[in-house]
């Protein structure tokens, strides 16, 4: 197989970086060396226009074309000058020399001289020509001076030859130095060390170690003592080989020894077999009855397995149906608890609309009164100031009913649109959950409990209503029916806690109810639990308000209770402060 060498691989590489370097470097420094080379001929085409604009300026003013033209003949010959345009005030070009881009191509500056920049190998000095005359200042005209890339170039010609023989010269005495550093440093020993290692001989390891000359202190003295340590491990194996060979001669002296003794023992054992084998017979038979019996064990057990299978099967549709039916059972228990805060609002609506009927009522008759009276001309001053007085009365209890009915309505509707949609909107907490105990009223005047809500005034989030209308509504219910169940009436108490924790929202709500035993809390997040079974209880309340909780709001619901010292939830919900 063709192998390569180490040292012309490694030399390439590094002069090809070296060519790759060199070849940049140099390309910027052509560039550099143009552009400054074309930086100086600017400058010295604005020092020329310097030198002559006085003696143009005259001319233009005196209109002395012969002497403009001599002036253009003068600058067209000065070496870095390759094409000259002298226009007067108007535009119109008095004189055009040399090589000139069109005039077209001029771009449109207001400043009194500029660069222009290089076009097809063409770029000037453009400057306005003004002539001073009393006291004033009066453009007479431009000149504009061009100068070519041909003459930058010849300028640095002797530049750019010293710049590539420099690298040139660079360039070979490192490819010299290189070639003679990897020949001396890396050919010559890698042939010198390959040469040692072919000498090698298995039958005399002693005379086939390497010793490397002339470069002790490189890598190559690690390759001498390894391939030297490798000799003498040869060495240390080719003892422990014969020493290994002796004991196996004295191993298959024993062996021989053994043979005979396991012939004999064999003889003897094999009489013991044949009884074994008897006796194995036997077995076998059994074996065989035994797994006949096992077979038809099988059967049996399939045919019950299939047995299981479709009364497992029937199960898994009779709990597919039965979590229908809750999902029915817990929807019908939110409209049921919408349907009971229609019925409160509907009870508490008949008493403002009723005074509101009377009050409406009452003044219809005054003014009645009051027609009748003006009519038959008996009217007199304190009869119209008594209907007057009883006419703003009725006003009165009008505006007041209206407004408490209004109030009234306003509560109720944004929690029934709460409770029925999971549409997410901004609330401020403390002012929604007000309105859901207002909306509440007609279920706590038989019990008129204590309601207090320690919650910052500005605490506002982002959130699905409904869900904390659903929650609070069944907290407060609950706490009705089950916990002031005997109570006597002003002495139940409600506390709600309503508080930031970083980016949680933490609730605790507590009553001072009877309370729930160990077995009842453990059971209380459990559909159809209740301590009212039969009193119409659905026991649904409080796993909905888990649901709402852990799958709706996605936070986490605890409770605890003692009989006898009330009922307390708390709930941590992660929320979206505004």
């Amino acid at each position: 197989m063709a192998t390569s060498s180490i040292s012309k691989s490694l030399l390439t590489n590094v002069l090809s970086v070296y060519f790759v370097l060199t070849l940049i470097v140099t390309s910027v420094q052509v560039v550099a060396e143009y552009y400054d080379t074309k930086h100086m001929l600017v400058q010295e085409l604005n020092n020329q226009q310097s030198t002559f604009n006085h003696s143009l300026a005259r001319s233009l003013w005196e209109y002395n074309t012969p002497q403009i033209e001599a002036i253009a003949d003068g600058l067209i010959n000065i070496p870095a000058i390759a094409g000259l345009v002298i226009r007067d005030d108007t535009g119109r070009v008095i004189s055009e020399l040399g090589r000139t881009p069109p005039l077209s191509d001029f771009p449109m500056v207001a400043a009194d001289s500029y660069e222009l920049p290089e076009r097809n190998g063409v770029f000037g000095y453009y400057s306005k020509l003004v002539f001073e005359f009393s006291g004033d200042s009066t453009q007479v005209g431009d000149v504009t001076l061009y100068t070519t890339r041909d003459i930058a170039i010849e300028r640095i010609k002797v530049s750019l030859y010293f710049i590539i023989g420099s690298a040139i010269v660079k360039s070979t005495f490192l490819i010299l130095l290189f070639s003679v550093a990897f020949h001396q440093m890396l050919s010559h020993p890698m042939r010198d060390l390959t040469s040692q290692i072919q000498n090698f001989r298995l039958d005399d390891l002693e005379h086939s170690k390497i010793h490397v000359r002339n470069l002790r202190d490189t890598e190559f003295i690690l390759l001498e003592r390894a391939y030297n340590q490798l000799v003498e491990n040869l060495k240390e194996y080719q003892e422990d080989l014969e020493r290994t060979q002796q004991q196996l001669i004295k191993v298959n002296r024993k062996l021989d020894e053994h043979n005979n003794i396991l012939e004999q023992e064999v003889a003897r054992k094999t009489s013991n077999m044949s009884r074994i084998l008897v006796d194995l017979e036997r077995q076998k038979k059994d074996l065989e009855t035994r797994q006949e019996f096992l077979q038809e064990e099988i059967r049996r057990r399939q045919l019950a397995e299939d047995e299981l299978r479709s009364t497992n099967h029937r199960l898994r549709e009779s709990l597919t149906a039965l979590e229908h039916a809750q999902d029915q059972l817990i929807e019908s228990e939110k409209m049921a608890s919408l349907g009971g805060l229609v019925a409160g609002i509907t009870h508490d609506m008949h008493t403002p609309i009723g005074i509101c009927v009377t009050a409406a009522t009452y003044l219809r008759d005054q003014v009645s009164e009051v027609e009748r009276s003006l009519k038959a001309r008996e009217l007199t001053q304190a009869q119209l100031t008594q209907a007057i007085n009883s006419c703003q009365e009725s006003v009165r209890l009008l505006e007041d009913n209206l407004a408490s009915a209004t109030d009234l309505l306003s509560s109720f509707k944004q929690v029934a649109i709460d409770q029925t949609s999971e549409a997410i909107r901004d609330i401020t907490i403390k002012e929604y959950v007000q309105g859901v105990i207002h909306t509440l009223k007609p279920r706590l005047k038989p019990y008129h409990p204590t309601i207090t809500i320690d919650c910052p005034e500005s605490l506002r989030v982002r959130c699905p209503a409904g869900a904390f209308a659903q929650i609070f509504t069944n907290l407060i219910i609950n706490s009705l029916i089950h916990g002031f169940e005997n109570k006597q009436r002003g002495t139940g108490a409600i506390h709600i806690v309503i508080e930031r924790q970083r980016d949680s929202l933490f609730i605790q709500y507590s009553d001072n109810g009877k309370g729930l035993t160990e077995e009842q809390l453990k059971k209380l997040f459990n559909p159809f639990f209740t301590t009212k079974d039969q009193q119409g209880g659905s026991g649904l309340g409080t796993h909905i308000i888990r649901n709402l909780v852990t799958q709706t709001l996605g936070g986490t619901i605890h409770a605890e209770s003692q009989l006898g010292q009330g009922l307390t939830y708390t709930m941590k919900l992660p929320i979206i402060f505004i």
